[in-house]
């Protein structure tokens, strides 16, 4: 009896430990910033507007806008755990706008040039406030509004539907929560059982009636077709699926070429939307 009563203290101790060390290093294994702005669209020669936002915790987020003269929709991005609106995503967001979209993106706090420093509950608090500026800031036309998450951006985006809500949302190598996606992963699925990071993208979604996208490249060794498939199957909204054969993560609208921008403007043409616009 006691040695078995010293093993399960061994193994408390050993859990216990565990746990703190997962909660003390858990903001740097999972958020990977970038603090420095490498390009602008201006190197594309693409006019925009920068600003900042202010959280209602007290923090600046760094913001552009790339608008255009006749857009067909506003669509609001949401980029993922890498990088910052420079580094990663900049030739993607020109591409939006070249497709006719007026684009909105910002930075989670400690991204870029945003302040503080990054967390599940601020990646929540920015993203509300994101979504409030640009409808009080940023709207301007009676045009569909589209959010669009690539990766832990699409469970920001999913907790932005709720604050206000799209006329549609996309999302682009995401997962339905934290630890679906960390199954295909068994030492990081252990870790994250000690974990308080949720990131459950589905959670919000349930609460959402807006069509969603859900695309996905076939050899996505980030976020895994079938993480991709697990959230497009619970979704209990309007949906479509859009398999990219041959495409990763951070490339389907390289592989996908017009097919992948054909499948968004369908995607876009096919919503239906409030004629508000904000005073």
């Amino acid at each position: 009896m006691k040695n078995l009563f010293q093993a399960l203290l061994a193994i408390s101790a050993f859990l216990i430990t565990i746990k703190v060390l997962v909660v003390l290093i858990e903001p740097k294994m999972t958020f990977f910033p970038h603090k420095q702005l490498t390009r602008t669209p201006a190197d594309f020669g693409v006019p925009y507007e920068e600003q900042f936002i202010t959280t209602i915790d007290g923090e600046s987020l760094f913001s552009w806008f790339l608008g255009r003269a006749n857009p067909t929709a506003y669509v609001v991005f949401f980029h993922g755990n890498g990088g910052n609106i420079s580094v990663g995503c900049l030739d993607y967001l020109v591409s939006l706008q070249d497709q006719g979209y007026s684009v909105f993106a910002f930075d989670y706090r400690g991204y870029g040039k945003s302040t503080g420093s990054p967390s599940e509950k601020g990646l929540y608090i920015d993203s509300r406030a994101a979504v409030q500026f640009f409808e009080k800031k940023v709207r301007q036309k009676d045009l569909p509004t589209v959010y669009l998450g690539h990766s832990l951006g699409g469970v920001a985006a999913a907790c932005a539907a709720v604050q206000l809500e799209p006329d549609g949302i996309i999302l682009q190598g995401t997962f339905p929560d934290k630890m679906t996606l960390l199954s295909h992963y068994p030492l990081f699925y252990f870790l994250g059982l000690f974990s308080r990071y949720r990131f459950s993208a589905l959670d919000f979604l349930l609460t959402v009636k807006c069509p969603a996208l859900v695309i996905h490249g076939e050899n996505d060794q980030v976020v895994p077709l079938d993480a991709g498939r697990n959230l497009f199957e619970r979704l209990t909204t309007k949906k479509e699926f859009y398999l990219i054969e041959g495409a990763g993560h951070a490339d389907p609208h390289v592989v996908g070429g017009d097919t992948y921008w054909n499948r968004l403007r369908s995607f876009v043409e096919s919503l239906e939307y409030s004629s508000s616009v904000p005073d």
